[in-house]
């Protein structure tokens, strides 16, 4: 192993400025351990963080790799983010073949990962909020790696470090100035915030009381908010909206 310990790894990734920089701590590291391609993905919707599932979200897999498995829909054939969902911990892709009874389309996938040059592939399930599933699955360009529990355990520490310290980022990095309201939302938003209900909101812009909703569901997940009141100290404190304007 090299000398980038853990205790290290957490503290630098905790003093991060930015996703980026976690990304590239977190690959040095897994280095360390022999593993020099990773792909981190979030395999459910995170409402948490406002973002949709995807795979890859941060990644250094091949290129080429990632954009075939995207054009072949194999998020949706590949039996490592399906295992995923029935542990919490994490496991080596091999296990899943010897352990697994897969369909054509799933060993076609493990099959064309490695002619890819991701070997010994292993997976991370991270699982968070209300049911949030991310997974990190990380391989070797090169092979021979046969990790224990041990290491499949400190695999699993740093795989948590990174994911917090990710989400974190990205929540601030959205709360700094990537939230976007369309006019329409603001609009809704500014009458939210003079107490008036959605009724009445429909009947004052001349749409349906569904519509307000629809964009109401929109804001919410925006600014990962859980309802109106709340939302709205988040739109006023990030200047998204200035209730005084509201004639």
């Amino acid at each position: 192993m090299g000398s980038f310990t853990i205790e290290c790894f957490i503290e630098e990734a905790n003093n991060a400025k930015s996703t980026q920089e976690v990304a590239r701590l977190f690959g040095e590291i897994l280095k360390d351990y022999g593993y020099d391609r990773f792909c981190y993905s979030l395999v459910t919707d995170h409402p948490s963080l406002g973002l949709d599932a995807g795979h890859g979200i941060v990644a250094n897999y091949p290129e080429d790799w990632m954009a075939y498995y995207k054009a072949n829909h194999y998020e949706k054939k590949d039996p490592v983010p399906q295992h995923a969902f029935e542990t919490l911990r994490p496991f080596t892709w091999e296990s899943i073949q010897q352990t697994r009874e897969l369909k054509a389309d799933a060993k076609r996938v493990m099959s064309e990962a490695r002619e890819a040059g991701l070997l010994e592939g292993v997976a991370i399930p991270i699982c968070g909020h209300n049911g949030e599933l991310a997974g990190v699955g990380m391989a070797s360009s090169t092979g021979g790696i046969r990790p224990d529990i041990g290491v499949l355990r400190k695999l699993r520490t740093l795989a948590m470090e990174f994911h917090l310290a990710f989400t974190e980022l990205e929540k601030k990095d959205r709360a700094v100035g990537n939230v976007h309201l369309t006019s329409r939302e603001k609009e809704i938003l500014l009458w939210v915030a003079e107490g008036k209900s959605d009724s009445i909101i429909a009947d004052i812009i001349g749409v349906s009381h569904a519509a307000i909703r629809f964009h109401l569901n929109n804001i919410f997940k925006k600014l990962n908010a859980n309802e109106r009141t709340l939302a709205t100290v988040k739109a006023i404190r990030l200047v998204l909206i200035l209730p005084s304007y509201v004639r």
